[in-house]
């Protein structure tokens, strides 16, 4: 990982990463209590300090969005198993609960991909987000259309290399 190259585009080296997992968790807000009671039960805050320390447990990196119905975490793993392995263990399976608790003030949702393929691109001036703040970053020219190449270049990358 580097800075990127200010004039040119880049694109994040994903094949470093060829078991590559996505994973957005997302809690709805249905009514000011269950606002009120999330933004009181003290989980986003541990939340914060049990995803830093999962980092040596295979997350990459942890993107907090904001959509329209509540907070979404995006989360880049290592892979599926870490990430199931860490989901399986406290603090998370408590938080799960006391979500389940909540049914009908608070809704929780996940999504989770596991990368078949995958292009990471930026062009020139853009700052670093997503994989291109956890891997290696390469120049390229805008417009080449290497795409398909790239993608390639994921899917043929040996798991653990």
């Amino acid at each position: 990982m580097g800075e990127p190259p200010a004039d040119s585009a880049y694109v994040g080296a994903l094949w470093e990463h060829p078991t590559l997992c996505v994973a957005l968790f997302g809690v709805q807000f249905l009514s000011e209590e269950g606002r009120r009671l999330y933004e009181e039960s003290g989980i986003e805050r541990e939340m914060w300090q049990a995803l830093e320390a999962a980092r040596s447990d295979g997350l990459l990196l942890n993107r907090p969005l904001m959509s329209p119905e509540g907070p979404v975490l995006m989360q880049y793993w290592q892979s599926y198993e870490a990430l199931d392995r860490w989901a399986r263990q406290q603090p998370h399976s408590r938080w799960w609960r006391w979500l389940l608790e909540h049914e009908g003030r608070i809704g929780f949702y996940h999504e989770i991909y596991q990368a078949k393929t995958a292009e990471a691109i930026y062009e020139r001036g853009t700052r670093p987000v997503g994989p291109a703040l956890f891997t290696a970053l390469q120049r390229v020219k805008a417009g080449e259309g290497h795409s398909r190449a790239r993608q390639q270049r994921f899917l043929e990358a040996p798991p653990g290399s």
